[in-house]
């Protein structure tokens, strides 16, 4: 089609609109996606960099094509966002575009006002804009009035579907898209919006999983690269292992001031953002909460101590909904510099067109989250900037990862990915146990009573949930029953127990996802904290809080309660800062790449090259480079250079065979455990001719990860992380490996020590 003729088949309503908006030509995305959705015939994923026209480029084509048939009733389009602050920014966008049309938009989401909600349920028509959660609220009280509602429904737009896939809100999505096309006997066209993937295809299982329905892949080239400035700048930290009241006649005498050295260490970060960030509108994206009140704490007095206006603003989860739209809507408007110190709250969502620059402190969780971070930058024409502020910690006994600068190597990795456009591929297909009750029992309560049969065709056989065999899906209605979740009818049907009652006339039902459960830490029946879990527990495990190193000596789920002892051993935090994403094996192999090439990115700062120099440095005397493990300072450590899964899994495999494993960023320590030791646990591990992955995870105790887990048995639970978190066959190949290098090229004991000085 030529590109003259496409702008010709809109609505004439729509070319108006873009004349209106001065729009010189349609953007190549939008002019590849209008023929493919006015056919109305095929799913279609639109796949391109943010700031691309991605949205116009569903809508355009799909508002053409309802007005070209306006005999059909009720709703015709339904829009899903993951972010209510998107739904708002959409509503505002095209309540603009169809100014000139008979065409109704609704946002309906927990913040409309039920006035809105009771209009569009007199007279539904348009196109409605919603959540997940809202959707499932329509599903469980409104199925009748959505059944003839959707009658008429000619598309369904999934914006940032990237942002579904492989979550308990992606599973929920699926099902309910599902069960829409069996309301209705149809399948209704789904138009999957995303970010660039490195290879698009891959998604379309995700956007109707289960289905040989045909989907069409329209993308656009990430160019957003091409027009990229990037910065790491290194810090160096000093951190230390102890309280100062632990410190003794013997304790060096800057160990004393722990607290005001990594203050000031922060304090220089903050300085730095503070200086190079004041005076234009930038995104400085966090891992914790923690650090994104810290820093814009830090710059908001900065802009105090200067007598200069203030422009620095957190932004994230905890904070009430008038204070995050208040900074939404001054970073919309761009009329004042403005600088949102925030964690993935900002990833996503309202369209911010004059954001100058990209700020990252840490590494990200994942190169697709950097991707997309970074796609908030850069817009049409401009330079797209992204600096990265990546401390490393150093102090007394540092594990192996600080002192090979991981931090740096990894940060370094990511971006090499990035420029490559390689990002990580969609995860395989999950369980999803807690999402899975959740859809039964709102199937459940949508028609009072379902058969068993029923349930299992709809959401496992036909839905989402496939890789759930009969068996399973018995044992998981097993489970639920024993909750009291569901009881079975004399009929043979089944409808909601007491407990499931209760459970799905609460409003928090609606949500597929929980924050994580809140665990008090106490030692000797005296309290010394609480954290966030959101990492798996065993007895003996050694953790950092508090500035010291704790042994897990008691642990209850139900009481939400970690007792521990005073341990010597190096331990690393309890909680891992709210990072979601699993390092890649893709990305571990990138970063022995780094090490082995040495050479040093012209992008780094001077700091951030001294941090790569002393870690290539030690990477070296360890010997790292042929071989997997060394006997260091600490005992033994192994270096698979694999994925978080990987090394999970080696990790549960030795600890079965009682050695004490525990991982430590790209590797394991193994404390004090004798070569001869490990060798004989690798050959009992390599000899066995089945590794049932549940009975590796049998200690674990805190198996509780997702919302509704509370009501499974064990079994599935241990089932359905073996399946999500595991990866046997790559790790027992891995010991293949590591058996042989032990036998033919043991490693030697190596004495290492950091020494650092700062840059010139």
């Amino acid at each position: 089609m030529e590109q003259k003729n496409t702008f010709e088949l809109l609505d004439r309503d729509l070319q108006k609109w873009i004349f209106r908006k001065g729009w010189k030509d349609l953007l190549p995305i939008q002019k590849a996606s209008v023929g493919p959705i006015l056919k109305c015939k095929d799913d279609i994923i639109i796949s391109a960099s943010t700031a691309s026209g991605k949205t116009e480029a569903a809508f355009l084509p799909a508002i053409t094509a309802i007005c070209k048939t306006p005999q059909k009733k009720g709703v015709r389009i339904l829009y899903i966002s993951p972010l209510k602050a998107l739904i708002n920014d959409q509503y505002r966008r095209l309540d603009e575009m169809t100014s000139g049309m008979a065409l109704k938009v609704t946002p309906w989401h927990g913040d409309v006002s039920a006035n809105k909600k009771e209009q569009i349920l007199r007279n539904p028509e348009g196109i409605i804009l919603t959540t997940p959660e809202s959707l499932e609220s329509m599903l469980i009280n409104h199925v009748n009035w959505l059944q003839k509602a959707f009658d008429g429904l000619d598309f369904i737009i999934i914006d940032e579907f990237h942002a579904f896939i492989g979550t308990a809100r992606g599973y929920q999505l699926q099902s309910q898209l599902h069960r829409i096309d069996n309301l209705v006997g149809r399948q209704v066209v789904r138009i999957g919006i995303s970010a660039t993937f490195a290879e698009a295809s891959g998604v379309i299982s995700h956007l109707r999983p289960n289905s040989y329905r045909h989907c069409e892949v329209i993308s656009q080239s990430d160019s957003g690269t091409d027009k990229l400035s990037i910065q790491i700048r290194g810090y160096e930290i000093k951190e230390y292992l102890h309280n100062t009241e632990d410190a003794t006649k013997d304790t060096p005498p800057d160990l004393k001031e722990e607290k005001k050295h990594i203050s000031q260490e922060f304090q220089t970060l903050s300085n730095d953002i503070f200086r190079l960030l004041r005076g234009a509108t930038n995104l400085v994206f966090c891992n914790s909460r923690f650090y994104t009140e810290a820093i814009a704490g830090i710059l908001q007095n900065l802009s105090v101590q200067y007598h200069v206006p203030n422009e620095f603003f957190p932004h994230h989860g905890s904070l009430s909904k008038d204070m995050r739209e208040s900074l939404e809507y001054r970073l919309q408007q761009g009329k004042v510099p403005t600088t949102a110190i925030c964690t993935a709250t900002l990833e996503l969502g309202i369209d911010i067109s004059n954001v100058q620059s990209i700020a990252q402190i840490d590494p990200p969780s994942t190169v697709s989250s950097l991707r997309q971070r970074l796609g908030r930058s850069g817009r049409r024409d401009h330079l797209a900037v992204l600096r990265l502020f990546i401390p490393e910690y150093t102090g007394l006994r540092m594990p192996l990862c600080s002192i090979l600068s991981e931090n740096t190597v990894l940060s370094i990795a990511m971006i090499n990915l990035l420029l490559k456009r390689w990002y990580e591929p969609p995860y395989k297909q999950e369980y999803a146990f807690s999402t899975l009750l959740q859809q039964t029992l709102s199937v459940i309560a949508s028609y009072g009573s379902v058969s068993a049969f029923a349930l299992y065709n709809l959401l496992c056989k036909t839905g989402p949930f496939s890789i759930c065999s009969a068996k399973v899906y018995s044992n998981f209605l097993r489970d639920l029953g024993n909750s009291d979740l569901i009881v079975q009818l004399n009929d043979g049907t089944l409808t909601l127990g007491l407990e499931g009652e209760k459970l799905v006339s609460d409003w928090g039902f609606y949500a597929s996802f929980k924050t994580p459960d809140e665990y008090t830490i106490e030692a000797d029946n005296k309290k010394i904290g609480t954290v966030p879990l959101t990492r798996s527990l065993e007895i003996d495990d050694v953790f950092l809080f508090a500035g010291r190193g704790w042994k897990v000596v008691f642990f209850s789920e139900e009481r939400k309660l970690i007792g521990v002892k005073n341990s010597n051993l190096v331990a690393e935090p309890l909680m891992l800062y709210g990072s979601s994403g699993q390092i890649h094996d893709t990305i571990r192999e990138e970063m022995y790449k780094i090490y082995i090439q040495e050479e040093i990115p012209q992008f780094l700062n001077k700091q951030a090259k001294l941090n790569l120099t002393n870690g290539i440095k030690i990477f070296k005397s360890l010997g790292l480079k042929t071989h997997h493990i060394v006997n260091g300072p600490q005992g033994l450590a192994i270096f698979p250079w694999k994925g978080d899964c990987i090394l999970r899994t080696l990790m549960l495999l030795l600890k079965k065979e009682s050695i004490k494993a525990s991982i430590w960023g790209s590797h394991l320590e193994l404390g004090f455990t004798s070569l001869d030791s490990l060798k004989v646990a690798i050959f009992n591990l390599l000899d066995r001719k089945e590794i049932n992955g549940t009975d590796l995870v049998s200690k674990i105790r805190n198996l509780n990860l997702e919302k509704n887990d509370e009501y499974l048995s064990v079994d599935l639970k241990r089932l359905s992380y073996a399946h999500s978190k595991l990866d046997i066959e790559g790790a027992c190949d891995f010991l293949k490996l590591l058996y042989k290098e032990i036998q033919e090229n043991p490693p030697k004991s190596v004495n290492i020590s950091w020494s650092t000085s700062s840059p010139s």
